[in-house]
């Protein structure tokens, strides 16, 4: 009598384990952040990884450091600022204007401050270079005004040697600085930043 081969065995449903683990931990850091909001100086290894469901040592396998969790947490989009679409009507500063006046109310409240704080300390301690990844990758605070500033070159709208990265800098980098030192402008002084920006790029 012929053995009977055993069926093989089927590969396992969805995504690696180790590929959820580590979306678990993200989204645990957001949670931490958004829901029970801790900030960076109390956020710890062993509460992500209680709240992740997962073991420390899981963590350690991506990540060196809770700096280094944070900073992929936020650039990667798990943990949002809340930031709004910069509208297109054709007008680069109302447009821009506008955004920064929503930013004002909506942006500087303790959470936000405390975020970014966290931004720019686990950056320190990664010895990254915060101004690649502000300008590289997705970030919502440069996100959004970097592609009205690209559509308004686009259309002719800036002088053809206008430099839209700086442009984007000038406008964001000391609204960061602000927020960092938790101090709330004036309506004026963002209305000032966007005529400083727009006249230093427009046509």
């Amino acid at each position: 009598m012929d053995a009977v081969e055993p069926a093989p065995e089927k590969a396992p449903r969805g995504r690696p384990r180790s590929a959820t683990s580590h979306q678990a931990v993200l989204n645990a850091v957001a949670r931490l952040l958004d829901e029970q909001h801790q900030d960076y100086e109390t956020l710890t290894i062993e509460g992500i990884a209680a709240e992740a469901g997962v073991g420390k040592q899981t963590i350690y396998r991506w990540w060196s450091t809770k700096a280094a969790v944070l900073l992929e947490a936020i650039l990667t989009g798990h943990v949002k600022m809340h930031i709004g679409e910069v509208d297109d009507t054709g007008d680069l500063r109302e447009d821009l204007s506008r955004w920064v006046q929503v930013l004002r109310t909506n942006l500087f409240d303790a959470q936000s401050v405390s975020l970014a704080r966290a931004l720019v300390s686990a950056a320190i301690i990664e010895e990254v270079n915060l101004e690649d990844y502000l300008t590289q990758n997705e970030l919502e605070l440069t996100a959004m005004p970097y592609k009205r500033l690209i559509a308004e070159a686009r259309r002719g709208g800036l002088r053809s040697d206008a430099d839209v990265s700086a442009a984007l800098g000038a406008l964001v980098y000391p609204i960061i600085l602000r927020l960092i030192s938790g101090v709330t402008p004036e309506p004026e002084w963002f209305d000032a930043l966007v005529d400083v920006v727009v006249n230093g790029v427009g046509r």
